[in-house]
């Protein structure tokens, strides 16, 4: 049985009400999928390494973050 099988068979023993619920809830459910973005959030892991090379971090990064707190002291 699939699963839109199942649903039907459930969805007939129920009242008209609960039923109209459950309609609601598949068009909801329906218009959601429609309306998200075709394109992907692209992966944290894109970004690994991506400074690396960067003339901002090729110091110690401890001098870094010494140096940033004593800025905002």
């Amino acid at each position: 049985m699939t699963t839109a099988e199942a649903v039907y068979q459930l969805v007939k023993a129920l009242p008209e009400d609960q039923a109209n619920m459950v309609l609601a809830f598949a068009e909801f459910l329906r218009l959601k999928v429609q309306s998200r973005p075709s394109h992907t959030s692209p992966l944290l892991s894109n970004y690994l390494g991506i400074l690396r090379d960067s003339p901002n971090f090729n110091e110690d990064p401890v001098e870094i973050q010494e140096v940033l707190r004593r800025e905002w002291e």
